[in-house]
């Protein structure tokens, strides 16, 4: 797939409360190039944004206990704003508040589909 070729290199943080769910994303961007890593919580992602790592783009599960990912996205675009930061979701509903779809640059509805994920990362960091 051209697709995997634009994105060999990048690096995407997932952010979800639920360890088989970053493990299925990294399974299908295994063969992308990408490199990816993990944060559980809002706080380990702010942490890791806070490194010296230079992120390309975030992969933010909606809802986590403590700080969720509107909460984290806020907080990270407050810093970066043209860090592509992408909601997985199980449903929109909790995205219809205006205030919330815009913190976000786009949204990718679990279960997530490869061909999806990889043409959404692509539009943001290709």
């Amino acid at each position: 797939m051209i697709i995997n070729n634009l994105i060999t290199g990048k690096v995407i943080l997932v952010v979800d409360d639920v360890k088989i769910n970053y493990i299925l994303i990294r399974g299908l961007l295994r063969d992308s190039g990408a490199e990816v890593f993990w944060a559980e919580n809002g706080y380990q992602a702010i942490d890791f944004f806070n490194s010296k790592m230079q992120l390309d783009l975030i992969l933010m599960d909606f809802h986590m206990p403590g700080l969720d990912g509107y909460e984290t996205a806020l907080k990270i675009k407050q810093q970066k704003h043209t860090l592509p930061i992408i909601c997985q979701t199980t449903g929109t509903s909790e995205l219809r508040k205006e205030d919330k779809r815009k913190v976000f640059d786009d949204v990718i509805i679990k279960p997530i589909n490869r061909e999806i994920l990889l043409k959404k990362i692509s539009q943001y960091i290709a």
